[in-house]
């Protein structure tokens, strides 16, 4: 099956004909990576700002860390610590995700105007069914838990009042269990076939029983939940499949960021320094079909993917450029000058209501697009309006 065109989110079809780059936002104090960074409402909507300049196509926004040995959080506290954010960011006009387990919190921010629920329990509790199937907001389904050994689809995380299945995986399994190397040969790796069949059979009847609710696939993002229980052998094994997984029909998120794992198969101890190893994994991910990158260093990965994909798919977009020419004179010369830029043609151009609008077609993202575009028209042109992407794809 192909790779799934885009994402449905609420107002927003998020077109997936090139990856996604969400940025990780945690407005927690305990965040095994930049616990207490992003507190405060203030110091969380000023890194949101500076994600979406360093080119965030959506931001997640989590009022709870799941570290392993994290305290849960009630969902009043939680939601209290989203509130303001939220508030912000949908002013803004951002696409928002809200990471959360919590569907009172889900369905306060839906209210909000967030626009995708990220839940690391797959919607297994039927009242996060019930917020996903009364709003049109994408979602993100998740698997925790173990893959390998004597793991059943059951072993899964599944959401309950009663119990915090989670906090006890985490807490006790984060690192996943060996069981499967009590056969006599001791293999590296645990068997693919088994840990595979888990994986997706579990995303597939999660993602079914939001369809059989009456939410589109078109809304579904799947994530087979790299380090949620899961060794790093087993963490290997589903990367090594990210192209069966994005088979599946449902856009795939691949987020591995500053995780355990990647230290393990980087040697980098601290957290926020495994920046470069989660780069270098996500893009082994794009090559094979994710189309949903969750990191924290949202410029390094938009740097690394705008050069990857460039030299690596036939891709470009239309854009529309709303231009001031200096003079009159000028407005032949801005043409030139944007028709020059590197991996762009100019296609067709006309006076609106006394603006220069240029439409063009470019190999470039929309960052490095807006540098050459700046570079291009200093001294015969301003830009009047932001570049508007059109249409993706050649």
């Amino acid at each position: 099956m192909p790779i799934a065109p885009t994402w449905n989110c609420s107002n927003v079809a998020l077109d997936l004909s090139r990856p996604r780059v969400m940025g990780v936002l945690n407005v927690t104090p305990d965040s095994f990576s930049d616990g207490g960074t992003h507190n405060a409402p203030e110091a969380a909507i000023a890194t949101a700002a500076q994600m979406l300049a360093d080119g965030a196509d959506l931001i997640d926004v989590g009022g709870e860390s799941t570290r392993p040995g994290f305290t849960p959080v009630q969902p009043n506290e939680e939601f209290r610590r989203l509130e303001l954010v939220v508030r912000w960011l949908v002013h803004e006009g951002t696409l928002v995700s809200i990471d959360t387990r919590h569907p009172e919190v889900a369905q306060s921010c839906i209210d909000l105007g967030a626009q995708v629920i990220n839940d690391v329990t797959g919607f297994s509790d039927p009242r996060m069914v019930k917020v996903a199937a009364t709003s049109d907001c994408g979602c993100v389904v998740m698997h925790s838990g173990p893959v390998s050994g004597t793991a059943t689809k059951s072993s899964a995380v599944m959401a309950s009042a009663e119990k915090d299945d989670l906090s006890a995986l985490m807490n006790g399994a984060s690192a996943g269990n060996h069981a499967w190397e009590a056969g006599g040969d001791k293999p590296l790796l645990p068997d693919s076939s088994h840990v595979m069949s888990l994986l997706e059979d579990y995303l597939l009847d999660r993602a079914r029983d939001l369809e059989a609710r009456g939410v589109s696939a078109s809304r579904i993002c799947l994530d087979p939940g790299v380090g949620f229980g899961k060794s790093p052998e087993d963490n290997i094994v589903i990367l090594r499949a990210t192209q069966d997984l994005a088979s599946l029909g449902y856009p795939l998120m691949c987020a591995v960021s500053r995780k355990r794992f990647v230290g393990t198969v980087s040697g980098v101890a601290s957290a926020p320094a495994r920046d470069d190893a989660t780069i270098g994994i996500s893009l082994a991910a794009v090559a094979r079909g994710a189309r949903v990158l969750r990191v924290h260093n949202v410029p390094g990965m938009t740097q690394a993917l705008d050069g990857f994909w460039a030299a690596s798919e036939p891709w470009t977009s239309r854009v529309t450029l709303l231009l001031s020419p200096a003079a009159e004179k000028d407005a032949q010369q801005a043409i030139e000058a944007v028709g020059a830029m590197p991996l762009t043609r100019v296609r067709a151009s006309r006076i609106v209501d006394g603006k220069l609008q240029v439409e063009a077609e470019t190999g470039l993202n929309r960052i490095p697009f807006q540098h050459a575009l700046e570079a291009a028209i200093e001294g015969i042109a301003t830009q009047a309006g932001s570049p508007l992407i059109e249409r993706h794809g050649v």
